[in-house]
């Protein structure tokens, strides 16, 4: 760990609501983002609006439950002892279900001082998609929205193996299935108000991973065809999954 990576890690820390949406990483980004706002002393809970793997959440020792007080109990003692607390509805399967937006928000507002780290979108493991009408699932008191894709999409193929929800993504580029993915098209996808970003609250801040993987010419060719969009900051980081780390971060505005 440098101080270079917490410096840009916790420029994305802040008490309030972070709902993290779109693929390619949003998991990782979520973990990290509990890693460095323990080391900054910084109050955090996880949760989701959509499901995520138990698995992947088991190490933050979970409340299962709709019982809102014994989830105030339990993430309080939590925070108290300096870990990460975590609330989900329940278990199916080998997944944790999602807690509504409004028990979110009500956990805000007793804890205005924690961060709510929000999974707030499903990508079944893909590196792209665009959202569907009832999709992603933002809480209204979300003063951070972070949309994550993953740049080694440029060069690929709209494809079932690494996108999600084709026909919406095929739509928002306005390009057929099996199109190769160029910067113009990936930016149509940040851009579009059925794209990234849709129903997205608070700051803008584009997460990329992958960026070690991608020619760095295709990447300026991305980031010129998002100059003056109404996004906050950019990240761009090496790796997708427990190896990544931010290279550069970019503010817009």
């Amino acid at each position: 760990m440098t101080m270079t990576q917490a410096k840009h890690w916790n420029a994305l820390i802040a008490p309030g609501i972070t709902s993290i949406v779109g693929a390619g990483g949003k998991t990782t980004v979520l973990s990290k983002l509990v890693e460095y706002g323990r080391l900054q002393g910084q109050p955090t809970l996880v949760t989701t609006t959509t499901k995520l793997y138990e698995s992947q959440v088991a190490q933050w020792n979970p409340y299962y439950g709709e019982d809102f007080n014994r989830a105030d109990e339990l993430c309080t003692a939590a925070v108290h002892q300096g870990r990460c607390a975590a609330w989900f509805g329940g278990i199916d399967g080998t997944k944790v279900t999602a807690l509504s937006s409004r028990q979110i928000d009500d956990m805000h507002k007793v804890h205005p001082n924690w961060q709510i780290l929000v999974e707030a979108d499903g990508a079944r493991e893909k590196w792209l998609k665009a959202p569907k009408e009832t999709e992603p699932v933002i809480p209204k008191e979300t003063t951070m929205t972070i949309g994550v894709i993953n740049l080694q999409m440029l060069g690929q193929a709209i494809d079932e193996e690494h996108v999600h929800n084709m026909a919406e993504v095929s739509e928002v580029m306005e390009r057929r299935v099996g199109a190769v993915v160029t910067p113009h098209m990936l930016a149509r996808l940040v851009l579009h108000p059925h794209g990234l970003f849709q129903y997205s609250r608070g700051r803008k801040i584009l997460f990329g991973t992958g960026y070690d993987t991608v020619q760095h010419r295709m990447i300026d060719a991305f980031l010129d065809c998002l100059a003056g969009a109404t996004i906050d900051g950019i990240v761009l980081a090496d790796g997708y999954k427990a190896s990544c780390e931010i290279r550069r971060h970019i503010q817009c505005r």
